[in-house]
C-alpha cells in the first residue's frame, strides 16, 4: 500500500484528507507540526509527503528543504496563498507541486497519482534489465534477445522497446513516446516516421517471440502488453 506523510496544521482540514486518501487506498500519517513531521519521515518509509507552508513551529519552505536532505520521494505543497513568489519558492527548495487551498480532493488525488508515475518511471530508470515474457531487455549492453536469441536492431528501434517496456502498460500517447526518444538519445524522430519505426520493432520481435507485445491505442499511440519484471543496479534502493 501506497504511504503518505500529511503535515498540515488545521485539524479539521487534515481529517478531511486523511480520510478521502483513505477511501482511495492509501496509508496515512498525519503531523500537525514540524517536528512531529522530521520524527514521522526520518522514522518511517512513505512514498510522498503532502506539507503545508503555515505551520505553527516552523516555514514548511524551511522544512521541505531540510526533508530533502535524504528524502527523495515526491513532496506536494499544500498553502492558501497561490502567489507566484510562494510557487516559486516552493518549488526550489525541492516541492514536486504546489496546491492552492481549498482545493478539489480529485484534482488533489490526480497530483498525487501523476508524482507517483513520475517517481515510478524515475525508479526505473536506474534497471539493469527488464524480463517480459520471453523477451529480455539487457540494459547495460543495450541488446534485446528472444529465447536466447539477440535480436538485429536500430537503436531507435531500442529506445522505442525499452520506452514501452519501462511504461508499466500505460498507454504512452504519441507526442509522449516522441518526447522520450528524444530525450534519451537526443536524435530527431519526428511523427511520421515514428510508426514505420514500430512497425518494424513489431515485425522483428514477432519473429523470434510474439508481435502482440506492442497494442497499437487507434488515435492516440500504444500500449505494451506484458508484464515486466525488473532487475535493478546493484547500488539501487
Amino acid at each position: 500500500m501506497i504511504s503518505i506523510l500529511l503535515v498540515e496544521d488545521d485539524n479539521a482540514l487534515a481529517m478531511e484528507l486523511a480520510s478521502f486518501l483513505k477511501e482511495n487506498n492509501y496509508s496515512v500519517d498525519w503531523a500537525e507540526n514540524g517536528k512531529a513531521a522530521t520524527h514521522l519521515i526520518g522514522s518511517n518509509h512513505y512514498d510522498l509527503c503532502l506539507l503545508d507552508i503555515g505551520l505553527p513551529d516552523c516555514s514548511g519552505f524551511e522544512l521541505c528543504k531540510t526533508f530533502r536532505a535524504w528524502f527523495h520521494n515526491p513532496i506536494i505543497m499544500l498553502t492558501a496563498c497561490d502567489s507566484e513568489d510562494n510557487i516559486v519558492n516552493g518549488l526550489e527548495v525541492g516541492a514536486d507541486d504546489y496546491v492552492t487551498k481549498p482545493c478539489s480532493l480529485r484534482i488533489l488525488h490526480s497530483r498525487i497519482t501523476s508524482q507517483l508515475r513520475r517517481k515510478k518511471w524515475d525508479d526505473r530508470q536506474e534497471l539493469k534489465s527488464l524480463l517480459s515474457g520471453e523477451l529480455l531487455i539487457d540494459i547495460l549492453h543495450r541488446t534485446i534477445s528472444c529465447n536466447g536469441e539477440v535480436l538485429s536492431i536500430s537503436n531507435t528501434e531500442y529506445e522505442l522497446c525499452v520506452v514501452l517496456a519501462k511504461s508499466d502498460g500505460q498507454i504512452m500517447p504519441r507526442e509522449l513516446l516522441l518526447d522520450r526518444i528524444w530525450d534519451v538519445r537526443g536524435q530527431f524522430i519526428d511523427d511520421n516516421t515514428l510508426s514505420v519505426h514500430v512497425s518494424r520493432l513489431r515485425k522483428k520481435l514477432g519473429l523470434y517471440c510474439d508481435k502482440s507485445y506492442i497494442e497499437t491505442i487507434k488515435g492516440i499511440g500504444y500500449r505494451w502488453n506484458f508484464m515486466v519484471v525488473g532487475k535493478c543496479h546493484e547500488n539501487t534502493i
